[in-house]
């Protein structure tokens, strides 16, 4: 089911394969579950690129709802999320819009930002948001809303409970954090509506089988050929893990190239973590760095085989040739000999 809407997802949303594993479908079950009841909010801690955000928004345009988020840069002002926040609360709290608001800690440009949303998180309201003529404006809109759906309020203040109560309804909230993350510590210490609105997914990264499936599943168009692979001595548990993962007794180039990626992707993280230790200067290596290694060899793999093929062709119109030249020598000798 998962793989059938993934393909509309892919032609009608967003254009990155997915590869469907154990642990991406009990991270998609679980997003599902909380998004399904109301005041449904997440918090998704895990490594960059194990798949946050796009699973997020696959699970979400699967339950229709619309995916909201706030394009931060180096420019991008508590004044301008402030006014994001308002556009967004119209939309779920006035029109009744459901969305899924997925928020990055990368957003979080300054601690302002973190109150707002634990706010919003704790009271579906955000304190001092609307004011002066915003506040005017909200609350007509709102009487407008009630009457629609022909309900009948008479205060303000009964009008503005209808609206957090909407919001709280209408509205879903994403965070991803990764807990390589500096400020992560202090972040959840500060952010208590986090961990006390938000059901925890935690993400962290992914499996040795994870890996072994994403590397067989973006491989399988590489034309390994008809070569036949003996399996060397002391191949290792990467080796006989792979054969585990992909089901099969026979060994191919193709299980030894996904092995090879593999073991490629422990040892840089191994050196980089020993490195830490020794400089105190941490780098971590992620699943994203993992997809960067495979696309990376698929690369060099196309350009090493262009280069083999065209030096193929070359050889080729050089035999071609010399079969050529040999054919009329012959031809020539005939023609020497008749005229003698």
């Amino acid at each position: 089911f998962v793989a059938a809407r993934l393909k509309v997802f892919y032609e009608e949303e967003l254009d990155i394969k997915l590869v469907i594993f154990d642990d991406v479908l009990e991270h998609v079950l679980r997003i599902d579950n909380v998004l399904r009841h109301p005041m449904g909010h997440l918090l998704l801690v895990g490594e960059s690129g194990v798949g946050k955000t796009v699973l997020s928004r696959f699970v979400a345009w699967m339950n229709n709802l619309t995916i909201f988020q706030i394009k931060a840069n180096n420019r991008y002002t508590i004044e301008q999320f402030d006014e994001d926040l308002r556009g967004l609360l119209r939309r779920v709290g006035v029109e009744g819009e459901k969305i899924c608001f997925i928020f990055d800690e990368s957003n979080a440009l300054s601690s302002a930002f973190l109150e707002r949303m634990n706010a919003l998180l704790a009271s579906g309201e955000v304190p001092g948001l609307f004011e002066g003529d915003d506040l005017k404006q909200l609350m007509a809109s709102c009487r407008d809303a009630a009457q629609r759906d022909d309900v009948m309020i008479d205060s303000e203040d009964e009008l503005f409970r209808r609206f957090t109560s909407l919001v709280q309804r209408n509205l879903h909230v994403v965070f991803t954090m990764n807990p390589a993350s500096g400020d992560f510590d202090n972040r959840s210490a500060t952010s208590p509506a986090l961990f006390n609105r938000c059901v925890v997914d935690w993400f962290g990264t992914w499996s040795q089988q994870a890996l072994a499936q994403v590397a067989y599943e973006f491989t399988m168009h590489l034309d390994t050929g008809f070569t036949q692979y003996t399996v060397p001595d002391g191949a290792g548990d990467v080796f006989a893990m792979v054969m585990d993962v992909v089901k099969t007794d026979t060994p191919s180039l193709h299980e030894a190239v996904v092995a090879e990626l593999v073991t490629i992707h422990n040892m840089v993280k191994a050196t980089t973590e020993r490195l830490g230790r020794a400089t105190g200067r941490q780098h971590f290596i992620s699943p994203r760095d993992f997809l960067d290694l495979i696309n990376k060899f698929i690369d060099i793999e196309k350009e090493k085989r262009s280069q083999l093929e065209e030096r193929q062709t070359h050889i080729r119109r050089g035999l071609t040739k010399l079969i050529e030249t040999q054919d009329q020598v012959a031809s020539l000798q005939q023609e020497l000999g008749a005229k003698e």
